[in-house]
């Protein structure tokens, strides 16, 4: 390969990791911030979901980085993981914003009698 293209992939892969950290970052922070349950729960998940773009795309940089074998084996732990984290945020997330609706409606009622 050569090395324009290899620096194009490493280019690519970290710009995709520092955006794929800082959504990650962003939603454990609103995670942390809000009272509201399935939203706490949805916003975790959005987190878990960019964590393991973030994982892959190390995994990407670190082959065209160094291309041993112990690399090779790390990757392939940090790929599996990362997918899991992958798929599993992308579950959830899902899973809970199909609730946020029925949540926003509780959570109105809760005020109106709070406030009453």
């Amino acid at each position: 390969m050569s090395p324009e293209i290899m620096s194009t992939f490493v280019a690519l892969a970290v710009t995709i990791m520092i955006l794929a950290l800082i959504f990650a970052i962003l939603n454990l922070a609103r995670s942390f911030r809000t009272k509201r349950d399935v939203r706490k729960a949805y916003h975790k998940a959005r987190s878990r979901f960019y964590f393991g773009i973030f994982m892959i795309a190390f995994a990407v940089d670190q082959v065209f980085l160094f291309p041993t074998l112990v690399t090779y084996i790390i990757v392939i732990v940090l790929l599996f993981f990362g997918i899991l984290n992958l798929t599993y945020g992308y579950k959830a997330s899902k899973y809970f914003k199909g609730n946020l609706p029925i949540e926003n409606k509780a959570w109105e009622e809760f005020e109106q009698k709070k406030h009453n």
